[in-house]
Parts: structure tokens; C-alpha cells; sequence
């Protein structure tokens, strides 16, 4: 242990008088703050300087590990510093854990730097969550350097060294969303970054920051970052070398790509959840909610039944901040993008109150060709792109729908917000139950659980109501149809009331 502390207290002096040490921690990520700060427009705040943030840290970690364990420690294996080592007598285990707290403690301050910058300067929210930032990001820290002991390990000259560090740190920078958000990426990349690990760094600390998730919410890539610390740790120890005589074989460099064995594994479950590919797509449309945009010189339809003939109207963070009456306003106090619409037309929202969004508006012979549609997803983004941004439900699956509600509210899908009333309140032969009476058996009872309640006195009924509020629906519909001639419907005799 002795040993240990006083070579921590060693490197860390020593780092401190490394001008290359202090570059690449921290004047290395900051030359990336400002750029992208200045590319991105972080003075509008909101999701841009977070992710920007974020991304800045993710870049410091693959930095601390790669260069800062992966080339340093065969300058010290060729200025035969370890030799000395050697006769001290001294085993390689403190020397490793050393150079992994060393790495961690110069990290740490640049948590403390870049999210200061970004409050100070940006006006940042300070992050709901501020411990697992920092444990998220200290684990992926450890995991990142026990790779790079690893490339030193295996690394026969600086020169190797630099080869192998450029071939794991490049796709690691540019494939994970490190440096572009991860969903405007082509597919293929997107499928090959589920198996890097610094794609999992990006997104847990974006969703720990972005969406106050907790380190538990982002468990799978904490486990898999631990375990490629274990696994780093104690490969590195194996192969360690104190002398740049001693040589390894060419196949001792498989090690690095047998420490990201966690990685792959992760990959392997992400392509048949699809979970990562999902999550990259909330976290971008996330970013783009929190937005700001004034949209200038329109006619303007204001939702108070005015009509401004030529005005602007400021979005900020998703919702309308204001609408400007005449001229565009100066944009000095406004930090926001600018779309020009002259010519055009601009009007809140419409809203349709009554859809059904799982029928298909069609006939089927074969209802099994009906899944395969994808019905509502459609329906959903027609009606957005024909300008109505809310629909309410008003008989439909569900499960079904919650599902697709919850979707549409965190961003994997495109499309208008539901308002869901939920299954259809009615009688033992009422309307909604003809839909289902050519099934039988646990089809047929399982259908009408999803689509429709048939109370048979006012206690059923108000806890039937109760368990689908605690589902989360947002209205009852109560059906009191009595059908046409030729095809007549049972009713309630009279309304249930509380």
C-alpha cells in the first residue's frame, strides 16, 4: 500500500509538470468546447450546450486513457524508468493502480471545469443528478485507462503504440456520437457503434444529464464498463513489461480486442432489442425539442383568434415563447435560428377529437395482413404532416396505444401526441363488442379486454374507471349508440353517475 500511495503522489506531481500531461486533459477538450460551442451555437442554451458538454467529457476520457496510459507508459518502459522499478522491489500491481487512480484524479477536475464553463458562460442547468455524473463517468474513466495499460502492455515502441491508440481512439471519436449526435449517422454505423464502448460512455452520460436518469437507469453499459476495467486491469497486470527488451508475441495484441469482449456481447443484445438504436433517436429528438427558432415575416393565425398579417413567432424549448406583431424583431436580445417565411402561413395546431388510430380505413380478407401494416405509427405521422398535432383516441387496443403514446412522447417516433380515452364503456351486445364476435375462446376475451368494459352495476363501473386512470388514459367514453335499422344494438338502461 505504501508503495502504491508514493508512486500516486510521484505521478501526480509529475503530471502537473507535463505540459503535454495538462494539454491533452484539459486545454485538449476545452479547444473542443469552444469549437463546438461557436459551430452549434451554444448561446442558445437548452439541449445544444449539453450535449456539447457531454460530448467534450466523453472526449477527455477517451484522451485520459488512451494517450494518457497508452503512450505514456512505454515512454517510461523505454526510458527504462521501469527498470528501476523492478529493483526496488516492487510487483506491477501498484504501478497499474497507480497510473488508474492517477488518470482519475487528473480527470475529475475537468467534470468540475467544463460544467462550470457551461453554467458561467452558457447558463447551463446544473446537472439534476450530479453524483451519477460523476460515477458514470469515473467508471468509464477506469475502463478507458485499463484499455490503454493493455495497448502499452502490447506495444513493443511509442511509435506502435501511437498506431494502435489512433486505430481504437479514431473509431471511437467519430462512430459513438462523441463528435456528431449518433441518429443522423447512416444505419450501418449506427449497428457497428453498438459495439464500441465508448458509444454507451455518450449515451449514459447524455441521458443521466439530459434526462435525470439515475446510474441504475443506465445499468447495462455501467456493467459492461466495469467489467472491462476487471478484465483491463488483469490482462495489463499479465502482460506487463518492465523493459523494452522484453518482447511479446505478435498475437499478445489480440488482448485489446479480447478486453472489449463485454462490448460485444452488449452489441450482440442491442441488435436484437434495438435499445441503443432507440435511445440515440429519443436523445436526438431531445436535442431538437429544446431548440429555439423564430420563425419570421408570416401570417400568423394566433390561437386567441387573431390575425397578424405579417409577424414572427419565437419558439423556445418546444413551446411558443411569443408572437410579434409587425416586424421582425432585432435579434440581439433573441439567440435563436432564424426561418423566413414570407409568403406563407402559420397557425397553431389542429386538433382532432375523435380517431380511431388502429383501423385501417380498409378490408382485409386475411387480418393477419393487418400487423404487418403498422396502422397507427402511420396514421400518426399523416396526421402530422397534415397539420394536426394532437388526436384523441376514442377506441382503440390498450396496451397498444399507451405503448404508442409513450413512444410519440419520448421522441422514437414522428408523429401527433394521442390523448387516450381508453377502452369503450358499453353493454353485453352494445357497440364495440360486434367487432370481435366472429372470435372465440381466449382470442375473443382477450380482444375485448383491450377494447371494450361492460360493467353490470355502478360499483364495477367506478372501479373499472379507477384501474384505467391509474393506466394512465385521459378521458372515458361511454357508448350509448343504438345502432340502425337492421342492425340493433343492446344500450345501458341509464347512465351510471358518481
Amino acid at each position: 500500500m505504501k508503495a502504491y500511495l508514493a508512486l500516486t503522489k510521484n505521478q501526480l506531481m509529475l503530471a502537473f509538470r507535463d505540459k503535454q500531461v495538462l494539454f491533452f486533459n484539459y486545454l485538449f477538450p476545452l479547444v473542443f468546447f469552444f469549437l463546438f460551442a461557436v459551430m452549434l451555437r451554444a448561446e442558445r442554451g437548452g439541449a445544444v450546450i449539453t450535449m456539447i458538454v457531454t460530448n467534450v467529457l466523453v472526449i477527455g476520457v477517451l484522451g485520459n486513457g488512451f494517450f494518457g496510459a497508452g503512450i505514456r507508459a512505454v515512454i517510461e518502459r523505454e526510458q527504462n524508468i521501469l527498470r528501476r522499478f523492478k529493483v526496488a522491489p516492487i510487483t506491477p500491481v501498484p504501478i497499474l493502480g497507480a497510473s488508474l487512480t492517477t488518470g482519475l484524479l487528473l480527470f475529475l477536475p475537468s467534470i468540475v471545469l467544463t460544467f462550470g464553463l457551461a453554467h458561467f458562460i452558457f447558463a447551463m442547468a446544473l446537472p439534476a443528478r450530479p453524483l451519477s455524473v460523476v460515477v458514470f463517468l469515473s467508471v468509464g474513466a477506469l475502463a478507458f485507462r485499463a484499455i490503454g495499460l493493455i495497448v502499452a502492455a502490447v506495444s513493443n515502441s511509442v511509435a506502435e503504440s501511437n498506431v494502435l491508440v489512433q486505430i481504437l481512439y479514431m473509431p471511437m471519436l467519430f462512430m459513438s456520437g462523441a463528435m456528431f449526435p449518433a441518429s443522423i449517422m447512416p444505419r450501418w454505423v449506427q449497428t457497428i457503434s453498438q459495439f464500441i464502448p465508448s458509444s454507451y460512455l455518450v449515451s449514459g452520460v447524455q441521458s443521466i444529464v439530459t434526462q435525470s436518469e439515475s446510474i441504475g437507469a443506465n445499468w447495462k453499459a455501467l456493467v459492461a464498463l466495469v467489467t472491462t476495467f476487471a478484465i483491463g486491469l488483469f490482462v495489463a497486470t499479465r502482460l506487463f513489461r518492465w523493459e523494452k527488451e522484453e518482447k511479446l508475441k505478435p498475437g499478445a495484441k489480440l488482448w485489446v480486442a479480447g478486453v472489449l469482449l463485454p462490448f460485444v456481447a452488449l452489441g450482440v443484445y442491442q441488435l436484437r432489442s434495438n435499445d441503443q438504436y432507440v435511445r440515440n433517436r429519443v436523445l436526438w429528438r431531445q436535442l431538437q425539442r429544446d431548440d429555439e427558432f423564430l420563425v419570421k415575416n408570416a401570417k400568423v393565425f394566433v390561437g386567441d383568434g387573431r390575425i397578424v398579417e405579417s409577424g414572427s413567432v419565437l419558439v423556445r424549448h418546444g413551446k411558443i415563447a411569443r408572437v410579434f406583431d409587425g416586424p421582425s424583431p432585432e435579434l440581439d436580445g433573441i439567440k435563436a435560428d432564424v426561418i423566413e417565411a414570407s409568403g406563407k402561413t402559420l397557425m397553431p395546431g389542429l386538433i382532432d377529437v375523435h380517431v380511431h388510430i388502429g383501423a385501417p380505413g380498409g378490408a382485409y380478407d386475411d387480418f393477419n395482413e393487418l400487423a404487418k401494416e403498422h396502422v397507427a405509427e402511420r396514421a400518426l405521422a399523416q396526421y402530422l404532416y397534415s397539420g394536426i398535432t394532437t388526436v384523441k383516441s376514442t377506441g382503440d387496443q390498450l396496451d397498444a396505444s399507451i405503448e404508442l403514446r409513450k413512444r410519440i412522447v419520448d421522441g422514437q417516433l414522428l408523429g401527433s401526441e394521442i390523448l387516450l380515452s381508453g377502452p369503450l364503456f358499453t353493454t353485453e351486445g352494445g357497440h364495440g363488442t360486434e367487432y370481435f364476435s366472429w372470435l372465440a375462446g381466449p382470442q375473443k376475451a382477450q380482444a375485448l379486454e383491450q377494447f371494450v368494459r361492460t360493467p353490470k352495476n355502478p360499483d364495477e363501473a367506478r372501479q373499472q374507471v379507477d384501474a384505467l386512470k391509474a393506466r394512465g388514459v385521459d378521458a372515458i367514453k361511454a357508448v350509448l349508440e343504438t345502432g340502425r335499422t337492421g342492425r340493433l344494438f343492446a344500450r345501458y338502461s341509464c347512465v351510471f353517475s358518481s
